[in-house]
């Protein structure tokens, strides 16, 4: 019985750690990943927070206007999408809109 609870202790104990920075670079490297199915991985929230210069509200804004325009899809998806139109506009020159595009 004590063992048991050893070993219980031990296994909450590890799976606290694998949610602080540290403990996902431990989890990446002996090749555990994000298990959450739909669920956006930390490097493309890390990349939309800085794209977006550490303001949360732009970010979720961002998350909002793609979650808006696709209900549908994964969270995942949603951040991919929200960086996919940072690239866009990254690449319009200054001043120039862009024409609408039907998606789906």
């Amino acid at each position: 019985m004590t063992l048991l609870f050893a070993l219980l202790v031990l296994l909450a104990t590890f799976l606290i750690f694998l949610t602080t920075n540290r403990g996902r670079e431990v989890a990446k490297r002996i090749g555990l990943r994000d298990r959450v199915v739909g669920a956006a991985t930390s490097e493309d929230l890390g990349y939309l927070r800085s794209a977006c210069h550490d303001d949360p509200r732009e970010v979720e804004r961002r998350i909002a206007a793609e979650r808006a325009r696709f209900p549908d899809l994964t969270e995942a998806d949603h951040v991919r999408r929200a960086i996919r139109k940072i690239f866009a506009e990254r690449k319009m020159p200054q001043g120039e809109e862009r024409a609408p595009r039907n998606e789906r």
